[in-house]
């Protein structure tokens, strides 16, 4: 996957409050991991990486990240319909 800007994750850490350390715990994955996609040192990491980090700032599927390849698009395909209906059950629910 893809980072489609550094500089947008760097926001979401910002207006989120969390430290990398922290994104790195609360996702799980290394440290080092989310240093590296923040610093620029890495600009792709694996599906479950970027999965992780969207969840953690609650952002849909494919918003950080982009599909490099055929399996990773079917996947963040999918993941973003259950991503949408989760959504939508919130929205209905008194």
């Amino acid at each position: 996957m893809l980072l489609r800007s550094r500089q947008t994750l760097i926001e979401c850490l910002e207006l989120s409050g969390l430290s990398e350390r922290e994104l790195a715990r609360i996702a799980p994955l290394g440290h080092a991991t989310v240093n590296h996609l923040v610093t620029g040192r890495r600009s792709s990491c694996s599906l479950t990486t970027a999965i992780a980090i969207e969840r953690v700032f609650d952002v849909s599927p494919g918003t950080l990240f982009s599909a490099e390849s055929e399996q990773e698009k079917v996947a963040i395909s999918a993941l973003y319909s259950s991503w949408l209906a989760e959504r939508q059950n919130d929205v209905v629910r008194p």
